[in-house]
């Protein structure tokens, strides 16, 4: 009977730690909002920038996820109908949509033959925080810490720069592959918690409405994030092998971060697909 036990037991613990081992890979590729930009400045519509768009779907689709997410709230469906209208595109429509939505998940979807396109989006307040923040600082002196000029601050590398002239001097491939890049994630996600955090009444004694007012907007940031994620986890089986999400890449490093701390995902490094940049950031 022991031996029967012992033998259990080590099939048991056979079975759990492939289980384990099997996790889920989560590609994740931030970029900007490709329909917000000048279309007579910067069109992804035009040759350059699609032959550029068609290498990024296929170095997706070479990673073989088994479900695209987009930036779109699925509360919408219903009303929107978007998986409709991924339909049509599947049939060759709506190829000339500027939204990064189309261009990017819905064509590597459509190339891997996927029968849907996943909606993770949740919203958040983050024009209304803002808004109350800059009041704040413009009545109390601390407009100097909007502009990240205070102790403990990290400026975001997309703010030392002009962005758009950098976009239209390099491909649109090198410039996701700098957005991509640790250099700029990470000061992103650093202002997140180490700039507004100092903003507004931050004398711990002294609680009114306005106490710690910027922390306010860092946690509806985390907030919206943590429910996009969550989205995501609601649409999953766990049969499949790989994920992909295409969102603004401010989002990216939480998404990173709660994910990483799933032990039943294992986030991929986007420099190893993708390719490292050779924009240098200082």
């Amino acid at each position: 009977m022991k031996t029967i036990s012992l033998i259990l037991i080590c099939l048991l613990s056979g079975f759990s730690s492939d289980a384990q081992t099997q996790k889920i890979k989560v590609y994740l590729l931030g970029t900007f909002h490709f329909n917000q930009t000048d279309t007579t400045v910067y069109d992804v519509r035009s040759e350059n920038h699609q032959l550029n768009i068609r290498q990024i779907a296929q170095m997706i689709s070479d990673q073989q996820p088994d479900k695209i997410f987009v930036e779109l709230m699925p509360e919408w469906e219903k009303e929107n109908r978007i998986d409709s209208i991924y339909q049509v595109y599947r049939k060759g429509g709506l190829r000339m949509a500027r939204n990064e939505i189309w261009q990017i998940g819905a064509r590597v979807a459509a190339g891997l033959n996927h029968p849907h396109i996943y909606q993770c989006d949740h919203p958040g307040m983050y024009g209304y925080h803002y808004g109350m923040l800059n009041d704040y600082a413009k009545l109390h002196q601390q407009e100097n810490l909007l502009q990240y000029k205070g102790k403990g601050m990290t400026p975001p590398l997309t703010s030392l720069i002009d962005t758009d002239s950098l976009r239209n001097s390099v491909s649109l491939l090198e410039y996701m592959r700098w957005l991509n890049s640790p250099e700029v994630q990470n000061t992103s996600h650093a202002h997140y918690i180490n700039v507004y955090p100092q903003i507004g009444n931050t004398r711990v004694t002294e609680y009114d409405s306005t106490y710690f007012l910027g922390a306010a907007l860092t946690i509806d940031w985390y907030r919206r994030n943590i429910l996009i994620y969550s989205k995501i986890l609601a649409q999953l089986d766990y049969s499949e092998k790989a994920i992909f999400l295409v969102i603004g890449n401010d989002h990216v490093p939480i998404l990173k971060e709660l994910f990483n701390g799933n032990p039943f995902f294992e986030v991929m490094n986007t420099e190893a697909w993708l390719g490292r940049t050779t924009i240098k950031s200082d």
